[in-house]
């Protein structure tokens, strides 16, 4: 039976499969949030230190703290002992501490844990203890381990795929302070020891032995804790109430018992955990009539009616207009309401109490406190992801770069790279779950190096590289395409709750420090409050107008005040910023041209096409056309519109001096996953790539062909819907492309590249690695389709840097 889930507010449903409990999700509108878009967004969020933001009111918040954190806006620490859980809050959220995975569970485990009761009768009705598996999948194959506590009960279930065993004790005596509980498992065979009661086992159906869990482990609750998102068998319908402590484990009969978490006693991370016997409302004092409302280490006052604010000490919220004095808020800045006041928000070029003061970004500066970010517009990054950025950091954990298919906590695919207790880390997700990379070494979290990091993904395979020390991972297959829809998002995201849950191993928290390059993709962002397209709370790294590459060409930035600097430029370099060239001062090179330094005080001329001489003041022939590596020709077909795509012809003659190049690229080049029709050379061989869409068809090389040694060849291909033929010196080959002929063809948008691209563009970039650089050699008598004659490049084309061939 299909169970459709109705998204309130407006909401979008999406529903990937009937049979799986966990794929679907809503994508919410701007103003919710939550598992069904049942609450207003926290975009006006106060909440600190990676806590969970849950709006209380359109401009008030309830924080949920992360563990080891406490407080109204989780802003002060807390020493955990003996974990203190709360159950399941008011906003349906769960106290839990997650500890990494548990290698060797396989065939043996045994647990020993105690716990004490919260005073309450809800303690003991149904509620989850400890939890290791997978996400449910509505069938009874998924692997887990459960401990939980129903009807007065503790209960071990344990599902090894062919059916669950359970396993009961009998009811607690509730005059007892202190429980104690060992439960354990050998192959099919479980136990349960609870107090002094007598050991109770129990066996699960089927052959199998093994439990193939591999997730982290879960005590007190699960953190995103829809039950439904559990196992059949396993699930409970609240999280644990009260105390849960001195947790050991063993994997075989033999060894010692030890502690959970790696490092030992270390969970990954949590939230609301307070510590036993210790409640925050001690130090928080609700007013008129308020009641505090103790979640663990979270901590809020329900106000009676008529009454707002943190502490219900006031009638109109401090950032409602109406209050008095008005928040003084500078225009286009957000107010956020505080315990004691507010603070605002501020728009990039910002800053101040108020927002009051214009800020020059030069290289950005993140507060993770502040819960900084900035964001760009969405890229090309489907099937290459290249990133490369410095920074320096002044906190070990961050989110320094994140971008998702939905911007919601149910994500989709998605990419993040980002600092986790002081190493960098890079996690995505293609469609068939998370890719983790991790640095070997951490980085210096106290400001003092500026640490260089490049990473991302071709296709499906990982790479990771920290200060030229490389991490790559090691796959065969899966899923080759990231499809992302959102901002590019630096520094920290608008909305830390919206992050995906497996975007960072801890709660998702903003990046502290400065940053000063990004590069994505060969593109470098201007980390600028112009550059980016929104953002909030980004302060400049040192508070001058230098920046890290406000100097061109290695000048050294001197601040001359607050927003000024001059550069000092080296010798052969001049001009405000250091972008002009001394030799090129005074060149005379004809107006169309560019002027290239070659040594001082030498320079020479670019010519454009069709122009030659040293100062490009005359007209050459272009019947045969010489590249020399950085030359290019873009060439527009007039008769595009009368085109057959299905059927494409493309014949040409050249001679090369390279082994290695771009010979010519028939398609629009402008985004990745435009079609294509690609010719060059690989180790001296010819190496022909098409795309009709999604990249389905892999290269064809010639390795029984050389071509070399400044000789003439000719190159003929044919492409017929998905059939492909290629003839190079009357050696042929024939090949289908795609035999189910999803895509059969070849919209090339009316562009032709020969011999590279425009000249501030790199050839491995815009050929996503197909080809290394541009063309040398000679090319000519360029046909296309049946025309009869062959290329007027002069009339429909431009170029630069391409001479009068030879025969």
């Amino acid at each position: 039976m299909v169970h459709f889930h109705l998204c309130p507010n407006d909401a979008f449903l999406y529903v990937y499969t009937c049979s799986d409990a966990e794929d679907w999700f809503c994508e919410c509108p701007p103003l919710y949030t939550g598992r069904l878009c049942q609450f207003n967004a926290c975009e006006r969020n106060p909440c600190g230190h990676g806590a969970t933001c849950i709006p209380k009111s359109p401009l008030e918040a309830v924080c949920l703290c992360p563990y080891g954190r406490q407080g109204l806006l989780c802003d002060e620490p807390i020493n955990i002992t003996r974990a203190r859980f709360s159950g399941s809050d008011e906003f349906g959220y769960t106290s839990f501490v997650a500890y990494s995975s548990i290698p060797s569970l396989s065939f043996f485990y045994e647990f020993k844990l105690k716990f004490t009761l919260a005073n309450n009768s809800s303690s003991v009705k149904d509620n989850l203890m400890l939890f290791a598996g997978h996400k449910g999948q509505g069938d009874d194959g998924d692997d887990f381990l459960v401990l939980g506590l129903r009807n007065g009960r503790v209960v071990h279930r344990f599902n090894l795929g062919s059916g669950v065993a359970v396993i009961f004790s009998e009811r607690l005596n509730l005059q007892s302070n202190i429980h104690t509980v060992t439960l354990g498992r050998s192959k099919r065979t479980g136990w349960l020891k609870v107090d002094g009661q007598r050991n109770r086992t129990g066996s699960s159906p089927g052959p199998l032995l093994g439990l193939n869990v591999f997730n982290q482990l879960f005590v007190g609750g699960y953190n995103e804790y829809t039950p439904e998102l559990l196992p059949l068998g396993s699930r409970f319908r609240n999280g644990f109430q009260g105390c849960i402590f001195d947790v050991q484990f063993r994997t075989r009969r033999d060894r010692k018992f030890q502690v959970l978490g790696q490092p030992a006693g270390h969970p990954a991370f949590g939230r609301s955990v307070g510590q036993c016997g210790v409640t925050p409302c001690v130090h928080v004092h609700c007013r008129h009539g308020g009641t505090c409302v103790d979640s663990g280490s979270s901590v809020y006052c329900q106000c009676p009616f008529g009454w707002k604010g943190a502490l219900c000490s006031e009638t109109v919220s401090v950032c409602d207009v109406e209050h008095t004095p008005p928040p003084l808020c500078a225009h286009g800045s957000t107010c956020i309401p505080l315990p004691n006041g507010y603070t605002c928000q501020c728009p990039l070029g910002t800053a101040g109490l108020y927002c009051e003061k214009a800020v020059t970004i030069s290289d950005p500066f993140f507060s993770g406190n502040q819960s900084s970010w900035m964001s760009f517009p969405p890229m090309s990054i489907r099937h290459r992801t290249v990133l490369q950025l410095q920074f320096q950091p002044l906190s070990p954990d961050g989110i320094l770069v994140y971008t998702a298919q939905h911007l919601s906590a149910r994500s989709g695919d998605f990419l993040c790279l980002s600092l986790t207790s002081g190493f960098v880390q890079l996690r995505y997700n293609l469609g068939d779950g998370p890719h983790i990379l991790q640095s070997v070494e951490r980085v210096d979290s106290r400001g003092r190096t500026w640490h260089s990091v490049t990473a991302g993904r071709v296709d499906h395979q990982g790479f990771l590289s920290l200060d030229n020390k490389e991490t790559r991972e090691n796959v065969t297959g899966g899923m080759a395409t990231l499809d992302v829809a959102t901002d590019i998002f630096i520094g920290g995201v608008s909305t830390l709750s919206f992050v995906s849950t497996d975007a960072t191993e801890k709660e998702p928290v903003g990046f502290t420090g400065g940053l000063r390059e990004l590069i994505l993709n060969g593109e470098e962002l201007e980390l600028t409050e112009m550059g980016a397209i929104s953002g909030a709370n980004v302060g400049d790294w040192d508070g001058t107008a230098c920046g890290h590459k406000v100097c061109k060409n290695r000048g050294h930035c001197r601040s001359t005040g607050s927003d000024s600097f001059m550069c000092v430029c080296p010798p052969s370099w001049t001009g405000s910023v250091c972008n002009q060239s001394v030799s090129c001062l005074n060149h005379v090179c004809k107006q169309g041209s560019l002027c290239a330094p070659s040594g001082l005080p030498s320079y020479r001329c670019i010519c454009p096409l069709g122009l030659g001489g040293k100062y490009c003041d005359s007209e050459i022939a272009m019947d045969t056309l010489k590249f020399v590596g950085s030359s290019y020709v873009k060439y527009q077909d007039p008769r595009y519109n009368t085109r057959n795509f299905k059927y494409t012809q493309v014949s040409f003659s050249f001679k090369t001096s390279s082994n290695n190049s771009l010979v010519m690229w028939m398609g629009k080049a402008e985004h990745e996953d435009d079609d294509y029709l690609a010719v060059g050379l690989e180790n001296g061989h010819l190496k022909v790539a098409v795309n009709l869409g999604e990249r389905l068809s892999l290269p064809i090389t010639f390795r029984n062909v050389t071509l070399c040694c400044s000789t003439w060849h000719n190159v003929s291909i044919s492409l017929n819907s998905t059939i492909i033929q290629v003839v190079v010196d009357n050696e042929s080959v024939l090949q289908d492309l795609d035999p189910f002929e999803r895509y059969v063809a070849l919209n090339y948008g009316g562009q032709l590249y020969f011999g590279g691209f425009e000249v501030y563009r790199n050839v491995s970039i815009v050929t996503s690695g197909l080809f290394s650089k541009g063309f040398e050699g000679n090319l000519r008598n360029v046909f296309l389709f049946k025309d009869t004659k062959p290329l007027q490049f002069l009339r429909n084309s431009e170029g630069f840097d391409v001479y009068e061939g030879n025969e």
